[in-house]
């Protein structure tokens, strides 16, 4: 397998794309990251059964100099990853291998950039943070075996702070030495959780196209990586739903391509709204991201260079009779086909809440710094109108 030529040479994390995994291979690769055949290995992990890469890190796995820790849990908060951390220092690992979805990715993320720092992840978190990441420690090795994050080629991490706040950490100190995008790792992923992390990759790359950061490299990207989503998206999810695999590894690909793209720019109101949702109600983040997309779509639309760009994707996917409304109209429709969130009746415990109690919830968003990467710009009584609109 190969990467796309313009993926491959603008991401700053070595990617290789592989069918299968196997032990030797972590040996190869591990070996090539550390620089040394004997490095010290924190392979930190989601918990959950892995039949195919469970048995790829027993014949990898080497007492010795290698330990594993799997206390992944979704959204990771800072206390956990502190007690991870906690650990890590003890052990002063050479290499750290993350494998997992988003939450074991950025759980990886965090424990290898304080190994070599000191204090707590939460006096690195927000606007008020009061210490910085300044220096490289062990390497990173990102394995992805979910289908959206893109965490795997990116400088951010997300983590919840000890008041509930949820943060997004960005330092070139997060980026991985290297990926690798593994098919078989992603051929028996579920349903729902491909829907989840693929709808999550599609709002990167759309929020990297109405981003004031936005570049030519950032857009190429993102089309790039939007016309493979939507090409591919609805087919493997109906392939999984079937007990196939067909076009899991394409999306594989587009979420690590939307990764790249919005490592240039940064997320947008989307993400911004979506920390809400995690923070006040724990919907999972792909469905977070998902539950606004057509009503920032609907509001950024409306300014022309965003809109011209939009219709290039359209076209690209569905031919040159495509309009900017046909996208926003599939956006839609992949929501309802695969049942992510759609309005505040699908979310346990936010139906029965005040208009006004919903409003206030939602202004915290106007001190998020991803809201200000959004074109055009939005401000308090936007939103709230976004917010008004899932009521209905």
């Amino acid at each position: 397998m190969s990467t796309p030529l313009l993926f491959a040479l603008q991401s700053a994390t070595k990617v290789q794309a592989l069918e299968a995994l196997d032990g030797a291979l972590l040996a190869q690769l591990t070996s090539f990251v550390a620089n040394q055949t004997q490095a010290r290995i924190l392979i930190i992990k989601d918990p959950r059964p892995f039949p195919v890469l469970d048995a790829a890190l027993k014949s990898f796995f080497d007492p010795q100099r290698m330990r594993t820790d799997d206390r992944i849990v979704p959204n990771p908060q800072t206390s956990d990853i502190m007690a991870m951390v906690a650990d890590a220092r003890a052990f002063a690992p050479d290499l750290v291998l993350g494998i997992g979805g988003g939450s074991a990715l950025d759980s990886a993320k965090a424990v290898c950039a304080l190994v070599s720092h000191e204090g707590d992840l939460d006096e690195y978190l927000g606007p008020q943070a009061t210490r910085k990441l300044e220096r490289r420690g062990a390497k990173l090795v990102l394995i992805p075996t979910t289908c959206g994050t893109g965490a795997e080629v990116t400088k951010f991490g997300v983590y919840t702070a000890r008041s509930g706040r949820k943060y997004s950490l960005n330092s070139p100190l997060l980026q991985a030495d290297a990926a690798v995008l593994v098919a078989s790792l992603v051929a028996d992923i579920p349903p729902a959780l491909l829907a989840s992390t693929a709808y999550d990759a599609l709002t990167h790359a759309l929020e990297t196209l109405w981003n004031k950061n936005a570049n030519p490299v950032s857009d190429a990207l993102a089309t790039e990586a939007l016309v493979r989503l939507l090409t591919h998206f609805r087919p493997a999810y109906d392939a999984r739903k079937a007990g196939r695999a067909e076009g899991t590894f394409e999306l594989l690909m587009a979420a690590c391509e939307a990764g790249a793209a919005f490592n240039n720019t940064g997320t947008a109101a989307i993400h911004a709204l979506s920390f809400i949702l995690s923070e006040e109600w724990h919907v999972p983040h792909g469905g977070a991201c998902a539950f606004f997309t057509e009503d920032v779509f609907d509001f950024n639309s409306q300014e022309p260079g965003v809109r011209v760009k939009l219709g290039e994707v359209a076209k690209r996917v569905w031919g040159p009779a495509a309009t900017v409304k046909q996208l926003r109209e599939e956006l839609l429709a992949l929501k309802r086909h695969t049942g992510l969130p759609c309005t505040f009746a699908d979310i346990p415990g936010a139906s029965g809440l005040e208009d006004r109690r919903i409003a206030e919830l939602f202004d915290k968003v106007q001190e998020d710094f991803k809201l200000k990467n959004n074109v055009p710009p939005m401000g308090l009584e936007a939103v709230r109108l976004l917010v008004g609109a899932k009521r209905l």
